[in-house]
């Protein structure tokens, strides 16, 4: 067994065959969409951006969740009759790497939005948060997309998985696709347009799950 957090993007890379992407349809895509907050969010996004920017070198990583990302990601409206959000859950998978070698791989998840009630069933969207800057212990990068391939090879997903990670002010949005993963350059969220562009990459994730969770009903 290897935990989400033991791996590294060359591991990754390696164990199950993934190569990186300069362009992919899906996350060009999905950057590309305009959604614009409404005056109230606006007004909402504006004093998140303020607090990040005064606070973020000063809170830890419970702080950065509770006060920044869950907030923000609230204006997402990610809970419907067909889909939610859940966070802190468990995943063991048992899967396959590119020699049809097993290896199991387990962890919690921060936060993922998938079909089901009590527990996620089919996911779609994954978040993945690490408070400071990358360091050589630790490679959140490498870690979203280990949480994504176990819980791809669980359900048996064919539909490209999309993800985010958050080094500090930093976000970073990513799909899983087949063999391939493709990364988006950093947006910053103590930035105006930068939050801004984060808070439309977020609704658009929901209009993406919206169509996805049709498949499932």
């Amino acid at each position: 067994m290897k935990t989400f957090e033991q791996w590294d993007i060359d591991e990754v890379e390696r164990t199950f065959g993934l190569r990186a992407e300069k362009q992919n349809a899906h996350l060009t895509s999905w950057l590309d969409a305009e959604h614009q907050p409404l005056p109230e969010e606006q007004f909402f996004l504006q004093h998140l951006r303020e607090d990040l920017l005064q606070n973020v070198d000063l809170w830890n990583e419970d702080e950065l969740k509770f006060k920044f990302i869950a907030p923000l990601v609230s204006l997402a409206r990610y809970n419907s009759e067909k889909f939610r959000v859940f966070t802190q859950r468990t995943i063991t998978a048992t899967v396959r790497d590119c020699e049809h070698q097993e290896l199991v791989l387990s962890g919690r998840v921060d936060f993922v939005v998938a079909t089901g009630k009590a527990k996620p069933i089919q996911p779609f969207f994954f978040l993945h948060e690490y408070k400071k800057e990358r360091a050589a212990e630790s490679d959140p990068r490498a870690q979203l997309l280990v949480e994504m391939i176990a819980a791809r090879s669980l359900n048996a997903i064919e539909y490209p998985l999309y993800g985010c990670y958050v080094v500090g002010r930093n976000w970073f949005f990513l799909i899983l696709d087949g063999t391939a993963y493709a990364e988006s350059i950093e947006y910053s969220a103590s930035h105006a347009n930068d939050v801004l562009k984060i808070f439309s990459a977020l609704r658009e994730a929901k209009a993406v799950i919206t169509r996805l969770a049709e498949q499932f009903a």
